[in-house]
């Protein structure tokens, strides 16, 4: 700000800082993987997972049905776990899914065992089976990071990060964020 500018006109223009500052940051911002559209300015998916797990200081919450071959993103979450974040993991595994999975998606999360991370299963017992005798899938997909949630089509896959079309929303609206930790942390 330069020159001399009354009190009022120096709140005005700090005002519309932080309406210029707001609109860069919208409570719900599209994620994507895959070829930009070329319409409207999109994040990547895993870089904006990355980020929110490195400046991660309370939570990580991560959803998902398949995990592999995703080596930053462990040592992603081993930084954090490092920093005091406590991480849990709800994930589908090869046993529960009632062989559906061809990979347990805790392998990748190995390292994390000996840190400040819970991992949990949806038991095959508790899931409704299709007439098929297939019981139901942890299909869901997400992420909560302290206060932002990110929901997506990608599994945590090399390929759902690389070559897949996945899209999805992180939510900045802490009451939603809230209802979305709640969902699965009981």
């Amino acid at each position: 700000i330069r020159g001399n500018l009354s009190w009022p006109q120096t709140a005005a223009v700090l005002s519309t800082i932080d309406v210029l500052y707001k609109s860069e940051h919208p409570c719900i911002e599209v994620v994507w993987s895959g070829p930009p559209n070329g319409v409207f300015p999109v994040r990547r998916f895993d870089q904006v997972l990355y980020d929110q797990i490195e400046s991660a200081r309370q939570r990580i919450l991560l959803v998902t049905y398949a995990a592999y071959k995703i080596d930053v993103l462990a040592k992603k979450l081993l930084g954090a776990a490092d920093r005091g974040v406590s991480i849990t993991l709800i994930l589908e595994s090869e046993v529960e899914s009632g062989g559906q999975l061809t990979h347990d998606a805790v392998d990748v999360f190995r390292p994390l065992k000996s840190k400040n991370c819970s991992v949990y299963y949806w038991p095959i017992e508790k899931r409704e089976k299709n007439p098929a005798g297939r019981p139901g899938k942890l299909h869901a997909k997400c992420a909560v990071v302290d206060s932002v949630a990110i929901i997506s089509s990608a599994n945590l896959t090399d390929d759902a990060f690389n070559r897949n079309m996945e899209m999805g929303v992180m939510v900045r609206e802490v009451d939603a964020v809230g209802t979305i930790y709640s969902h699965f942390i009981v």
